[in-house]
């Protein structure tokens, strides 16, 4: 039996009944997940795209590729789930042990599709290439399960009943192949037996500590709130509030440029929103971020029509040719300083034609701090409005975790002064 996207909805002898709060587990397969080579997105993916829909994601589980492993686990299931997501294991290699493990665990034998082994041969050739023997392998499925046309690479998933009143999905890995089967099998299913809950606001806030989130959060609503917080990192938290229950007027009044906005989505496109909302075109100038500021602006649909462009000055006489900073200001200021900060917002701002310039440099480190401007120094300059001013911030951690925090405070400059609120921690107001 094979479904593709037009048939998403499993057959008759595999519909379940129809129940308020579908409950659904992941299994992530792979060595590399357990090692901290890669993220484990499927299991992020999967609650991203199903909790809206009214799913109770009940558990993540992430195990590897040695023999038994997921059989072991199928066997001993944490909770009991209406459906169970695994990803991975569908290649051709000889660690891609999934179809024989579930096999094992459901007492079906493989037995080879040869529909789905003609697409495999079909996706080489539009390649331009021949299929390796074991390619054969992702052309076997357990016998009663149903394959899963993967139009987006060459393993095929497939579906199965597991259980009692459980439907089992097995997903290629690849993150782009997860992600669109994900939506093509799994979402219809869902949607088919779930009932949408009614979510609240979800408020996004930038260098608040969460106990003061909290406290606050509690004296609006009560002791017990029903809010969720979670802290997003790189100075982010995100809050949810229970359905029906508004605060966002009152958190712009509270925390002003610390409240970034609302809907679940990132600083750079509150940025852009509220630019577009404003009229006000950007430009930015970077050293210890390199480009970080710019890359999260344009990864955003629009940015275009705010964004003029950006320059990545990280040497001396990049920042001098470029941004027309003087050399003799770096020689005796240092590259991380106010004044050379505000030579590199301002060149941006004349070299762009841009209303607003934001500027950057610091000490990511591990190495380059001295005594006076230790590893976390960091100076920022924003240009336009007819002023030049800036600030210096002093951050802990890592170089990443350094460049992370300084990007975002970067889109908080800018985002105050296009709403004309006061920015956290400079010493006077722009207007």
């Amino acid at each position: 039996m094979v479904c593709s996207g037009e048939d998403k909805v499993p057959d008759s002898d595999l519909d379940q009944t129809a129940r308020e709060n579908l409950r659904v587990g992941v299994i992530s397969v792979g060595d590399e997940i357990l090692e901290g080579r890669i993220v484990d997105l499927h299991s992020r993916t999967t609650s991203a795209l199903l909790t809206p829909l009214g799913v109770e994601v009940e558990w993540h589980l992430s195990i590897g590729d040695a023999p038994g492993a997921l059989s072991s686990v199928l066997a001993s299931i944490p909770a009991p789930v209406d459906g169970i997501v695994i990803a991975g294991g569908l290649g051709p290699t000889a660690d891609d042990r999934c179809r024989q493990e579930i096999a094992t665990a459901t007492a079906a034998p493989l037995e080879f599709d040869e529909e789905a082994w003609q697409r495999i041969q079909d996706r080489f050739v539009m390649a331009g290439l021949e299929p390796a023997h074991n390619n054969r392998n992702q052309a076997f499925r357990p016998q009663g399960s149903e394959t899963l046309v993967n139009e987006w690479g060459t393993a095929p998933g497939f579906r199965m009943s597991f259980g009692d009143g459980t439907l089992l999905f097995a997903l290629p890995g690849v993150p782009s192949e997860f992600d669109q089967m994900l939506r093509e099998y799994v979402l219809p299913w869902a949607q088919s037996r779930s009932d949408k809950i009614e979510t609240g606001e979800i408020l996004e806030f930038i260098g608040i500590p969460e106990s003061q989130l909290d406290e606050w959060i509690l004296s609006q609503l009560g002791v017990d709130g029903g809010h969720h917080i979670c802290v997003k990192g790189w100075g982010q938290i995100e809050v949810r509030l229970p359905a029906a229950l508004s605060l966002r007027e009152e958190a712009s009044d509270r925390f002003g440029a610390r409240f970034i906005g609302e809907g679940g989505i990132g600083a750079e496109q509150h940025l852009v929103k509220a630019a577009l909302a404003a009229g006000i075109t950007i430009s930015t100038a970077e050293s210890c971020t390199g480009g970080m500021i710019g890359s999260r602006i344009t990864a955003v649909p629009g940015c275009s029509e705010v964004y003029l462009g950006g320059w990545v000055c990280y040497s001396y006489e990049a920042k001098s040719r470029d941004l027309g900073v003087d050399p003799a200001v770096i020689e005796v200021e240092g590259a991380v300083s106010a004044p050379v900060v505000e030579a590199m917002a301002s060149g941006a701002r004349d070299r762009s034609g841009s209303d607003l310039a934001i500027a950057v440099s610091g000490i990511a480190g591990p190495g380059g701090a001295t005594d006076e401007k230790p590893v976390g120094t960091v100076w920022m300059a924003l240009c336009g409005h007819g002023k030049t001013d800036s600030h210096r911030y002093q951050l802990k951690g890592t170089r990443d975790r350094i460049r992370q925090l300084t990007t975002n405070l970067a889109m908080q400059v800018v985002m105050a002064e296009i709403r004309q609120q006061e920015i956290p921690g400079w010493s006077k107001q722009r207007s």
